[in-house]
């Protein structure tokens, strides 16, 4: 099958929504068809460096348009997008959108579409496109990443025709990409482990209130703006490590140095740094690095995150509840515990939650 992915961002970028465009393409790929990602870039739409830089193999090809950084820059890019539709059969040709705006280009010039939302719709003109876009008739698929946005959207529109729920995925590590790289620690120390971003509602807050209990373990934070990351040094002990930014293909080899990774997500969890609460619906890509990392995981007990966690596969603890996540962090000190958990979230991950599995996933079902 033909596939052309339609992202809707820049890549590359440190946003997740880049790895995961990219990882997907790359496991369509490997189900065996051809796959073309539409993505939007510099002006000179150079992909140097960009399957590298995110850990993919070079099965797809990746187009760029150039995009005006700008508000509504991707709104102004549309005739861009729309000189490359027409090099593309309609008849030949399944369009996988994670853009409305692209993939309400594309149903119009007759493009069959499987349609992603990552977010409940934020503003009226989005809510327009898609309630139009379910109604068309090239419309195949809805893909919603939890079972609590599936209900945002039916509540939303009503019955729409084709949704189902996929997780987000990760990859199963492969030992030659785990690279030697310096790591502050102290030897025979439980190694904790947070990646992610800083901003409003991650639980940076809640981590350094830990480690000020807990200074006989190291704490390490992986990612986040330097400004974040300035922020947060200042207020932290000796025992907590900033590591910054670490590109998407090295991120497995820094998770594999932790015991112990948390997941402390709050409530009003901020969204790309903007005032949208994602606490609601979420699917984070860096639980399922996780639980492939297999490493213990404390998480927020959420109830978006218990369509994934439970008693058996993590240690689940209130958002809030800075004696609560003290105590499970002591309690992964016992090695049998931490590779109780470990384990069990990894059996997990293989039977669910890989790429490979999620790619064959969306498509199953789809009429084409």
């Amino acid at each position: 099958m033909n596939i052309l992915y339609l992202s809707g961002f820049v890549i590359p970028s440190r946003a997740a929504h880049g790895m995961h465009v990219m990882k997907m393409c790359q496991a369509f790929a490997k189900h065996g068809h051809k796959v073309t990602l539409l993505a939007y870039g510099s002006k000179r739409g150079s992909t140097e460096d960009v399957y590298r830089y995110y850990g993919v193999d070079e099965t797809f090809v990746v187009k760029q348009i150039p995009v005006v950084r700008t508000r509504g820059g991707t709104l102004l890019s549309l005739p861009r997008l729309c000189r490359e539709l027409r090099k593309y059969s309609p008849s030949a040709t399944l369009v996988y959108a994670r853009s409305i705006y692209g993939a309400s280009l594309a149903v119009r010039m007759g493009f069959r579409i499987v349609y992603e939302a990552h977010a409940a719709p934020a503003h009226a003109l989005i809510r327009w496109l898609e309630k139009r876009l379910f109604r068309a008739e090239g419309f195949r698929k809805l893909i919603v990443i939890s079972d609590s946005l599936r209900r945002i959207y039916l509540d939303l529109y009503g019955p729409i025709r084709h949704v189902e729920v996929c997780h987000d995925a990760a990859d199963i590590p492969r030992t030659e990409d785990t690279p030697e790289c310096t790591w502050p620690c102290r030897m025979d120390r439980l190694q904790i482990g947070y990646a992610g971003h800083l901003y409003r509602g991650r639980g940076i807050d809640l981590i350094l209130g830990c480690a000020g209990r807990l200074a006989s373990y190291d704490f390490h934070i992986v990612g986040g703006m330097e400004r974040d990351i300035q922020y947060w040094r200042e207020r932290a002990g000796s025992n907590v490590h900033f590591h910054g930014f670490v590109q998407p293909s090295l991120v497995p080899a820094v998770l594999s140095r932790c015991d112990v990774l948390l997941l402390p997500y709050q409530k009003g969890l901020s969204l790309g740094g903007r005032n949208i609460d994602s606490s609601g619906w979420m699917s984070p890509m860096k639980l399922f690095e996780y639980m492939a990392a297999r490493r213990a995981i404390i998480a927020s007990d959420l109830p978006v995150l218990r369509e994934v966690l439970n008693e058996g596969n993590s240690i689940l603890v209130r958002p809030d509840d800075i004696d609560g996540w003290t105590a499970a962090i002591r309690a992964c000190e016992d090695p049998q515990c931490r590779d109780r958990l470990a384990v069990t979230a990894y059996k997990e991950f293989l039977a669910n939650y890989t790429w490979e599995k999620r790619a064959a996933g969306v498509l199953q079902g789809v009429p084409l």
